[in-house]
């Protein structure tokens, strides 16, 4: 079936040439990094240890979808922000598998976490999410029995709308792999923070090679180029793929023209507009750590776009100013 995913006329020729240096460079930085780390890593013989694997309060029911949720802190810590998100996934029909990276879990995280969760995982921190959801598949077998699959992490804060009818619009949507957001960098692909498989991509020799074949990896572009996009790359071929909130559509109603579509990252260079004009119920982290974006600057953009997320949730994620 062909993909809804098809690299954008965003009529390259007309942007200014240091848009094709930019690429050209990226790549060969790429293609540099990769040779490097190939050459350097240490040779990995065992997979990535599981320290801990408990089963959770919630009995699993298999005419719902199932989530493997990936987080990392490291303080050791699972966040208000984080289990907000669980209880909202929860509250909205999923079966949740949380598969931890940190180098422990707290007996009182432990026991918060069973109450809504079917499982909890530690692993050995290594391999990025990727390689998280790929020891939740061999783990909990039993994905194939639910009616879909949730791959998501908490590199998002929110949700900052209610998802209580997003199960319904995930199956209700043509497409059989679904996520939030797309990217056209590199190749048109589905970022990787949410990504939902209806069942018959979970019952296809595609997914499971695909996973079988993950391997541990440590260079973040590799995993991106590898992973990220290679996902959809492979399924494109054979399923429909498509974003609740994709890029051309967005592009359409914002007027952005700074740089190509294939130089945006849409949940970084317009999540103002993704929260206020479209409702999307997400932030990336890395808008707060990386960009340095201000909590006050969020809270009024939430304010703006009426999002009833409590911003006090981050107070123990980002410590106060002095």
């Amino acid at each position: 079936m062909k993909t809804s995913l098809k690299r954008p006329n965003d009529r390259s020729s007309e942007w200014p040439m240091k848009w094709s240096i930019k690429a050209l460079l990226k790549d060969f930085k790429y293609v540099r990094d990769l040779s490097f780390y190939l050459l350097t890593r240490k040779k990995i013989s065992e997979k990535p240890l599981v320290r801990l694997c408990e089963e959770g309060f919630v009995t699993p029911d298999y005419d719902r979808p199932v989530c493997l949720f990936c987080s990392y802190d490291g303080e050791n810590i699972v966040r208000e922000n984080v289990y907000h998100y669980l209880d909202e996934l929860a509250l909205a029909g999923f079966n949740i598998i949380f598969i931890s990276s940190s180098d422990t879990i707290s007996d009182a995280d432990l026991k918060r976490l069973s109450k809504c969760c079917v499982r909890i995982i530690n692993r050995e921190n290594k391999g990025y999410d990727f390689y998280g959801w790929k020891i939740g598949l061999e783990i909990y077998s039993q994905y194939k029995t639910h009616a879909g699959l949730l791959l998501a992490n908490d590199s998002v804060l929110g949700p900052l709308f209610s998802i209580r009818d997003i199960i319904t619009r995930l199956e209700n949507c043509g497409a059989d792999i679904i996520g939030m957001t797309d990217s056209f960098h590199i190749h048109p692909h589905l970022q990787s923070y949410f990504l939902y498989c209806k069942k018959n991509v979970l019952l296809s020799e595609e997914f499971i090679r695909f996973f079988q074949e993950v391997d541990v990896l440590e260079l973040k572009i590799a995993i991106i180029r590898k992973y990220e996009v290679g996902f959809s790359r492979l399924f494109r071929h054979r399923f429909r793929l498509s974003a609740l909130y994709g890029l051309e559509p967005v592009l359409a109603r914002v007027h952005y023209h700074q740089r190509p579509a294939t130089w945006i990252e849409p949940t970084f260079h317009l999540w103002k507009p993704l929260i206020t004009e479209f409702k999307f119920p997400f932030l990336k982290k890395s808008l707060l750590t990386r960009k340095g974006v201000s909590v006050e600057e969020v809270s009024a953009v939430l304010a703006e776009s009426g999002s009833p997320y409590n911003i006090g949730i981050l107070s123990d994620w980002i410590p106060p100013k002095k």
